[in-house]
C-alpha cells in the first residue's frame, strides 16, 4: 500500500506540474496573438474547467474515451444525437486524457462558432479505433462535413491546432493533425497504446 500511494503521490504531482505547463501554455499563446481581451480571459477559463474536467478522474482509473468525448460535448451545450460517436472500450491514462479533453474542447468549440455545429445539414462523426497489431495505435478522428466555405475561410490555426501537432507528439509520442477543409475540420491524432492506456 505504502508503495502505491508513493507511486499515486508522484503521478499526482506529475499531473499538477502538466496542467500549470498547458495553463501557462494557453495563457502565453492568446498573450502572443493580441487576444488580451474579455472574450480571451473567458476562452481561457473554459479551457481551465476542461482541464479540471480531465483532473476530476482519479489517478489510479484513468479515463474512458467515449465518456470523455460525450463530457466534453455535453459542457458545450451539445447532444449525442448531434454526432456519430463510435469506437472500441478504450481507458486512457491520465496525461493522454488531459491532452485529448483539450483536443475534443478546442474542436468543439471551433464547431460551434464555426463549423458542424454552427449549421444545419452538416455531418460530426467522432470515432476511434486501434491499427496495427505488434504495436498497435490509437488513432482518434475528428471530422466535420456540409460545413459553408465561408463559415470558415477566416478562420486560422490556434491553440487547437498547437495542442494536436506540438503537445501530442511531445507528451505521447504521437503523430496529429488538424485541418481546415472547406466542408469542415479534419482532425486526426495517432498515439501508441503504450503511451495512450491506463492498463497496457
Amino acid at each position: 500500500m505504502t508503495a502505491r500511494k508513493l507511486a499515486e503521490s508522484a503521478e499526482l504531482k506529475r499531473r499538477i506540474r502538466r496542467l500549470l505547463a498547458a495553463i501557462r501554455s494557453m495563457a502565453t499563446d492568446m498573450h502572443l496573438r493580441g487576444r488580451d481581451t474579455h472574450d480571451s480571459a473567458s476562452h481561457l477559463a473554459d479551457r481551465v474547467n476542461a482541464l479540471g474536467r480531465a483532473a476530476e478522474a482519479p489517478v489510479c482509473s484513468g479515463k474512458d474515451l467515449e465518456m470523455l468525448v460525450l463530457d466534453e460535448l455535453l459542457a458545450h451545450g451539445v447532444e449525442r444525437t448531434a454526432a456519430l460517436i463510435d469506437g472500441p472500450r478504450v481507458r486512457l491514462n491520465a496525461k493522454s486524457a488531459e491532452l485529448m479533453t483539450l483536443v475534443v474542447h478546442e474542436l468543439a468549440t471551433n464547431a460551434i462558432k464555426f463549423g458542424a455545429l454552427s449549421q444545419p445539414l452538416t455531418q460530426l462523426s467522432v470515432v476511434w479505433w486501434f491499427k496495427g497489431s505488434a504495436h498497435p495505435r490509437l488513432h482518434f478522428e475528428w471530422a466535420e462535413n456540409g460545413v459553408r466555405m465561408e463559415a470558415t475561410k477566416n478562420h486560422s490555426p490556434g491553440f487547437g491546432s498547437q495542442v494536436v501537432k506540438r503537445l501530442i507528439a511531445r507528451e505521447l509520442n504521437g503523430d496529429g493533425k488538424m485541418v481546415f477543409l472547406p466542408g469542415g475540420v479534419l482532425c486526426t491524432i495517432e498515439i501508441p497504446s503504450a503511451e495512450a492506456l491506463l492498463n497496457k
